[in-house]
C-alpha cells in the first residue's frame, strides 16, 4: 500500500476540537514511508485566536506540526490495528526549528508533512516541514513526543508529583 487517501476523519485521529483543531484535512498517508501530509487553511477563527488581521504568528508552526505528527501516529495506529482507537500524546520538545516567514497569511493554505524518523510503542521523533501553496518550504523542525499507554493514569500520577 503506497501513499494515498485517508479513510479516517481528523476527529478519529486527534483529541483536538474547535477552536484548537487547526488542521483542515489529511491529504495523504503513506504507511510504508510512515509519512503524512495535512492541509492547513488559516481561517478567521485561527487569526482571531492567535494573530491579528494579517495572519497567524510563525511560532504556531509548532502546533501545526504537532497536530500533523499526531494525525500520523493516529493513522499508523489505525493502519496496524483498525479497531484500536488512536492514542493521544504529549509534545516533549523541538529541535532544529527553522522559520522562513514572519506569519501564516490570513486565508493562506499550507501543507504540513510529518515523517516518523524514530519510534517505539510510546515515543517518537518526527521530521516535519511546512510548505506554502506554491511549494516553498516556510518552516521545519524535528518534534519529539510521548504517548503513555494510559493517558488518564499518567496525568493523574503527574498531578501527584
Amino acid at each position: 500500500m503506497g501513499e494515498g487517501a485517508v479513510k479516517w476523519s481528523l476527529d478519529e485521529l486527534l483529541p483536538h476540537r474547535e477552536p484548537m483543531m487547526l488542521l483542515e484535512a489529511v491529504e495523504t498517508f503513506d504507511p510504508e514511508a510512515r509519512r503524512l501530509t495535512a492541509r492547513v487553511r488559516v481561517t478567521p477563527e485561527q487569526v482571531a485566536l492567535f494573530g491579528n488581521a494579517s495572519g497567524v504568528p510563525n511560532w504556531v508552526a509548532i502546533e501545526y506540526m504537532a497536530q500533523t505528527s499526531a494525525a500520523l501516529a493516529g493513522c499508523w495506529d489505525r493502519h496496524v490495528a483498525p479497531d484500536r482507537p488512536a492514542r493521544p500524546g504529549l509534545l516533549l520538545g523541538t529541535r532544529k526549528f527553522e522559520l522562513g516567514i514572519d506569519r501564516f497569511e490570513a486565508c493562506g493554505v499550507y501543507h504540513v508533512t510529518a515523517e516518523d524518523i524514530l519510534s517505539d510503542e510510546d515515543a517518537a521523533s518526527f521530521a516535519c516541514s511546512i510548505r506554502d501553496d506554491a511549494g516553498h518550504e516556510v518552516a521545519k523542525a524535528n518534534l519529539n513526543a510521548y504517548r503513555p499507554p494510559d493517558m488518564a493514569r499518567f496525568l493523574k500520577e503527574q498531578m501527584k508529583a
